[in-house]
């Protein structure tokens, strides 16, 4: 399967929904059903709204069920009520996995589970304490109670540094999404983010270069999400997940005001990328592949590594350019072209919800849709664990869906905060046309229409103006706002050339740019 990395021109316009306040603590529990849907690739309209549809089922807020469920305890072992929560994980266990949720949250934001995703976060922030070496537990029942297959007590249960790291970087982009700042100023929330990138990076750091270690499999401590091979005591997604959790410690230091602060934990990100890049990452005898692990005995390994090399250029610490080119190109080779294809691709469909959104980041925008089309074809096969279902049923899969559409091919990010939204078309040869009606974000609400990769209509639909930063991928000295010239800037995103407007578009009005 060829890569492709392809310069496009895009941009965005929108619609709107019903303003949510962002004084309000809760927003009403309830799927948005008017989130929709419509484009000239069937395949991508019909599952899109499946995956809407689908999140559904898998909300346990306000019932009754039981807690502890899981393959080798079909009957639980008890019932209780359960606190705003979604599925996230295997379909036959009562719980939340860390892992899951982190990569479900986006997507269950836009459908409206703003509550759910507070209340989950807060539950892994609530349970990282000394005793457990600032580790929060994988998995949750429903009710907020540990799940009884994932902890044998504060000694022995799972654990995986990714997704530490990813809780911190994850919580951030919910304040993006919904403006809520309880995610920067909960005290609660904020002792699980500094914990996390002080001592709990000090607790698992023998070797004394400022990333956190594993020290084995997912009962030990593991370093990795890939479970499914050798244990190093540092993984590509371990550092990776560090640099993006530090990051955004930095930005919600902004927010909050601490500028100074701030600006060191910029400076920390900036020196964990430098290191890996230079250092971590460079083989002795080759500086054109990456190192995705360092094993026990200091040994740099290489080869294909599925989350620990992947999750390397999908969190954005490799820096654009050739090597990050050669290394899209070499997981592309080791994927084939799904289960079974070829002798590293991995087993499990969940494992490829993650390519979509690497691949977005780069413009590969035909290997993105590849892999979003791989997934919907098979997501009515049975999983590879057949007590779970199908793949479909695997939670993740719609979710994910959901959030690839949204952030990766349409390119929209948000700032609820400010009112800022930017957009930057991403759309593969087979799609020509599509059209998202009621993008919610914070006390916005929109529509974004893109016509190819250099028209885009964005329709504010909120009860006051947004800022819209219109994006086209290529080089463009002018961009048409409602058929008048304005001079564009330009800027790199991810190593690729982007030309851009700042619009503001009134409530309740609709703005076209197109290049």
């Amino acid at each position: 399967m060829k890569l492709l990395l392809i310069t496009l021109a895009a941009l965005i316009v929108g619609t709107g929904c019903t303003t949510v306040q962002k004084e309000k603590k809760t927003v009403q529990t309830i799927v948005n059903k008017e989130l929709s849907l419509q484009s000239d690739n069937q395949l991508l309209q019909d599952g899109f709204n499946w995956a809407v549809q689908k999140t559904g089922q898998f909300v346990m807020t306000g019932k009754t069920g039981l807690v502890n469920k899981d393959e080798r305890t079909p009957n639980g072992t008890d019932s209780a009520n359960y606190i705003p929560s979604y599925w996230a994980g295997y379909y036959d266990r009562t719980a939340f996995y860390g892992r899951d949720f982190v990569h479900q949250a986006v997507g269950a934001q836009i459908v409206g589970l703003w509550d759910e995703n507070y209340s989950m976060f807060k539950t892994f922030a609530q349970n990282a304490t000394e005793a457990r070496d600032w580790w929060t537990l994988w998995a949750f029942n429903f009710d907020g109670t540990p799940h009884h297959i994932d902890y044998r007590g504060d000694e022995k249960f799972v654990k995986e540094v990714p997704a530490q790291f990813e809780l911190v970087e994850k919580a951030y982009k919910q304040y993006l999404w919904s403006g809520d700042e309880r995610y920067i100023n909960d005290s609660t929330l904020w002792h699980f983010y500094t914990k996390t990138l002080t001592d709990f990076i000090k607790l698992h750091d023998t070797n004394d270069n400022g990333i956190a270690e594993g020290k084995g499999g997912i009962w030990a401590g593991s370093c990795t999400y890939n479970e499914r091979g050798e244990y190093p005591i540092e993984a590509g997604d371990g550092i990776a997940c560090q640099y993006q959790a530090t990051l955004a410690y930095a930005h919600m230091l902004k927010a909050r005001g601490e500028e100074e602060k701030a600006q060191l934990w910029y400076t920390k990100a900036s020196e964990i990328k430098d290191y890996f890049n230079n250092e971590w990452s460079v083989l002795e005898n080759n500086s054109d592949i990456y190192t995705r692990g360092i094993n026990r005995e200091g040994e740099k390994l290489t080869g294909f590594g599925k989350e620990n090399s992947w999750f390397m250029p999908l969190k954005l610490i490799t820096e654009p350019g050739k090597r990050n080119n050669d290394y899209l190109q070499f997981i592309s080779e080791n994927l084939g072209e799904g289960i079974g294809t070829t002798p590293t691709a991995p087993k499990n469909i969940e494992a490829y919800t993650y390519l979509p959104d690497m691949y977005f980041h780069y413009n590969c925008n035909d290997e993105a849709w590849f892999w979003m089309k791989y997934i919907l074809s098979v997501k009515d096969l049975p999983h590879e664990r057949p007590s779970q279902g199908t793949n479909g049923d695997y939670p993740e899969i719609s979710y994910t869906i959901i959030s690839q559409l949204v952030e990766g091919m349409m390119g929209i990010t948000p700032n609820a905060n400010t009112g800022y939204i930017e957009t930057a078309a991403r759309l593969p040869q087979e799609v020509g046309l599509v059209k998202i009606y009621n993008v919610r974000f914070g006390d916005y609400c929109v529509d974004v229409d893109h016509e190819g990769l250099q028209k885009t209509h964005l329709t504010n639909r909120s009860a006051k103006k947004i800022n819209w930063n219109a994006c086209f991928y290529g080089d463009y000295s002018t961009i048409m706002v409602n058929g008048k010239k304005i001079s564009a800037s330009q800027k790199e995103v991810n190593g690729v050339l982007v030309s851009y407007v700042n619009i503001d578009v009134q409530a309740a009005s609709t703005v076209k740019a197109e290049v």
